[in-house]
């Protein structure tokens, strides 16, 4: 007699012949009965081994699959429990909120001087951070962020130069809303940050001594799809910005 698993296995249906990433087709249905309130709080979702197993894919695809939602902040992985539907959080955000948004919202009037913008093919190690092919038409793209009037961040982007917004949509609006205009809606970005000191060329654009601290943020934006919408190193002078985050308690 067969046992009757104490967890939930999602009904998914696999295309494999889509360009869609497997993991991205895993958890779109998952997330699709979280937010509809059919997945409840604490609902045990089978592990990655099991998930892997079930729908013949690799244990690394499975482990994806989960670890987006964790980052949409669906799921939760409790020791001793196993992975959960995550608490209902008293606010959600609909929308990614971004540097430029940050500076108008503190009453700032943020503007962009693009110093750069070129098209190579991709290095093995710029083809890594982007996850495409080496050899693939990627654009470069330099920028001087600026709040009232007064260099404030210097912004280093990698996109795929198929879906790269023009250098003049950079210097009017957000990156994030740049690429709006082509189609393509960044619904998450996972960042690094960390402190270091201003080279000589940064501090000459930034109009502070050489050596002054900047925040160092390292940023990856992803699309609707689940692929990786652009690479992104930026630097902001420490008197002229601050990182503010929204936490959630579970």
């Amino acid at each position: 007699m067969s046992q009757v698993p104490t967890y939930f296995e999602a009904d998914v249906r696999l295309d494999r012949n889509s360009p869609v990433p497997l993991y991205h087709q895993i958890a779109q249905p998952i997330e699709e009965l979280i937010l509809s309130g059919q997945l409840t709080p604490g609902t045990r979702l089978e592990d990655e081994l099991s998930m892997a197993r079930r729908l013949n894919v690799s244990r690394p695809t499975a482990r994806r699959a989960l670890q987006q939602l964790g980052d949409h902040g669906l799921l939760v992985r409790r020791r001793g429990v196993g992975t959960q539907v995550a608490p209902t959080r008293v606010h959600r955000p609909n929308v990614l909120s971004t540097i430029y948004d940050q500076m108008k919202t503190d009453g700032h009037k943020p503007s962009t001087e693009v110093l750069s913008y070129g098209t190579s093919p991709a290095s093995q190690e710029v083809s890594a951070k982007l996850e495409v092919a080496p050899g693939t038409n990627v654009t470069t793209i330099r920028r001087l962020r600026m709040s009232d009037r007064q260099p404030a961040g210097l912004m280093f982007d990698m996109i795929r130069s198929s879906i790269a917004p023009a250098a003049t949509a950079l210097e009017r609006d957000s990156f994030e809303n740049a690429l709006a205009e082509r189609g393509v809606v960044v619904t998450m970005a996972r960042q690094a940050v960390s402190a270091r000191k201003a080279s000589a060329p940064e501090a000459q654009l930034l109009r502070i001594p050489t050596g002054s601290t900047m925040l160092s943020i390292q940023n990856i934006s992803y699309d609707e799809s689940g692929k990786i919408a652009a690479y992104g190193e930026y630097l902001f002078r420490a008197d002229r910005f601050a990182l503010k985050n929204t936490l959630f308690a579970h």
